[in-house]
């Protein structure tokens, strides 16, 4: 494992990256890439995901570069997600939609496909790091209608259960929490917890909301708490407004008495 040094010349700490990496040319070539201005970056081969203290290294994000076989690119995301909450990033030259759609559901956050330059590169970094800070100066926990969310370790509680959610199912559910009843658009909400440069990758959310009705519905195939508006967006929606909306009387179009004939 190899390690920069963690501050700055002027003594203020940057953030923490953790490369993990199945080649270790590749692994040099991204650190190269990553300024050390900026960053503490922290370099050691993706077999270490597998060890338990990787978890102790705490870093703010993940940068994978993965082995080619998808089935090892698959354990390798699991088990590092199950030893860090930090956002974990894979950069891999294979755009492949189904590989792409399998490594989230395994638990990475982002995949980004190379080549790409440095200073797209910089800016999805600093844009993850920045959304994660946000999110997590919300507060440690909050109540929202039935649900308590707590930002410490990404969890959400519902009529006693407790449940942890992975960095981006939180900030999805923190999301739509911020305006509960109200409906926010598929580009807002792609916006807000992806960046505004992932506003066209709707799967991204269709995946997501899956995730979060699997672990927070009653039914997840007949949801209740997050409810589709079809063609706009998703709203959380709790018992009470739902029950509210459909004792709520329908406006009547209004009319006019017809006209008199003079017909006897």
């Amino acid at each position: 494992m190899e390690a920069q040094d963690d501050m700055t010349e002027q003594g203020s700490r940057r953030a923490r990256l953790l490369v993990l990496y199945a080649a270790p040319p590749q692994g040099a070539a991204l650190v190269e890439r990553l300024s050390p201005t900026q960053y503490e970056v922290i370099s050691c081969p993706v077999s270490a995901a597998s060890e338990g203290w990787l978890g102790q290294l705490e870093p703010e994000l993940v940068l994978l570069l993965p082995p080619s076989d998808p089935k090892q690119l698959f354990q390798a995301c699991g088990a590092v997600r199950e030893r860090t909450d930090a956002p974990v990033v894979v950069l891999s030259e294979r755009d492949d939609e189904l590989l792409i759609t399998r490594a989230l559901a395994a638990g990475i956050d982002e995949y980004l496909v190379l080549p790409m330059g440095d200073r797209e590169l910089a800016a999805r970094i600093e844009a993850l790091l920045r959304r994660m800070r946000r999110h997590a100066g919300l507060g440690d926990a909050r109540q929202v209608g039935e649900l308590t969310l707590s930002s410490a370790d990404h969890s959400v509680e519902r009529n006693g259960r407790r449940v942890f959610l992975s960095p981006i199912e939180f900030r999805l559910i923190a999301c739509l929490a911020s305006s509960p009843g109200k409906v926010l658009t598929h580009q807002t909400l792609m916006s807000r917890v992806w960046g505004a440069e992932y506003v066209d990758s709707r799967h991204y959310l269709r995946l997501y909301v899956r995730y979060l009705r699997e672990k927070l519905e009653d039914d997840p195939t007949n949801p209740q708490l997050i409810v589709s508006e079809w063609g706009v967006g998703y709203r959380l929606q709790f018992p009470e407004q739902g029950a509210a909306e459909q004792a709520a009387p329908r406006p009547r179009r209004a009319t006019r008495n017809a006209p008199s004939l003079g017909l006897a």
